[in-house]
């Protein structure tokens, strides 16, 4: 099953990582370099609670790129006007932007309020978890394959939706995507990093918050049904997907135990998808066989 070489993948990067976060540890304590407060994409992620005190190691790792963008870190109401951990502040001096969202979005809270600021201009979204250390290309390299097409949503990390029968097999038995091709059969997960063009901007800001009715603690199955509607295909800018390393100690009790393991995505994909939807996945199927 594809979640258990994931779980196992992490692990074994468990030592790598405490490597990796010392510079950023570092680096959060020393540098002054400035992140830009204005650009052509906008990095955009939430983070809650106790998550704050170590999010600065994936603001650090951004912020570190080869490529410079704003940044972005919405927090809900309470979080907002909490006081930071130093880690952050030190930050914010450099040019992070933190903002309040306008509701209790749960995971939607990672681009929904980013979506509703860019609309209507030539923005592209790029999303990222609060728990991974992203490598210094991450963006350089998801801009270079974004320029090749603007309509397509540009992941690091996809599923392909398995069919059987003309129906949708649950979730944990989807694989792994295993090729560049955009397909409206992958899948993109956020955990890696997944870029957004305009035009399917404004196509899910016109939608509004329905989603806190059919898929409040699934934003990945909200997304891919907007792409699907809209004609916004999934590419992986590998063949195979990546997966970062994830932060210690952050992802207890995190969304994958139920929306995987619990079969918690399942439950929302039956809320979200019509049998026009699963008409035009079949229809994918048939051209790519």
């Amino acid at each position: 099953m594809m979640w258990i070489g994931y779980t196992l993948g992490q692990i074994a990067s468990f030592f790598l990582t405490c490597f990796r976060i010392i510079p950023l540890y570092v680096g959060n304590r020393i540098k002054h370099t400035r992140i830009p407060s204005s650009g052509p994409v906008v990095i955009s992620l939430t983070s809650h609670g106790k998550r704050l005190e170590k999010v600065y190691l994936t603001l650090e790792s951004i912020a570190r790129g080869y490529m410079k963008a704003p940044i972005v870190l919405w927090l809900d109401e309470e979080d907002f006007h909490s006081e930071y951990p130093e880690t952050l502040q030190r930050l914010i001096k450099r040019g992070l932007q933190v903002r309040c969202s306008d509701g209790h979005y749960g995971p939607h809270t990672k681009y929904w309020g980013q979506f509703r600021e860019v609309v209507g201009t030539d923005t592209r979204v790029v999303t990222i978890d609060d728990d991974m250390i992203y490598p210094e290309w991450f963006l350089q390299n998801l801009l270079f394959i974004g320029d090749l097409r603007s309509d397509v949503i540009h992941a690091y990390r996809a599923h392909r939706i398995e069919l059987r029968d003309g129906r949708m097999m649950p979730y944990a038995k989807w694989s792994a995507a295993n090729t560049c091709d955009a397909s409206f059969l992958h899948f993109a997960t956020g955990v890696s990093g997944v870029m957004y063009p305009p035009a399917f901007i404004s196509y899910v800001v016109e939608q509004g918050d329905v989603f806190q009715q059919l898929t409040p603690r699934a934003d990945d199955v909200w997304l891919h049904a907007c792409a699907l509607r809209s004609g916004h295909p999934i590419r992986q800018v590998y063949a195979q997907p990546r997966h970062f390393a994830v932060i210690p100690t952050t992802q207890i009790g995190a969304l994958v135990v139920g929306n995987t393991l619990m079969g918690g995505n399942d439950e929302q994909i039956r809320k979200v998808y019509h049998p026009e939807d699963l008409e035009k996945l079949v229809e994918a199927s048939r051209q790519e066989d």
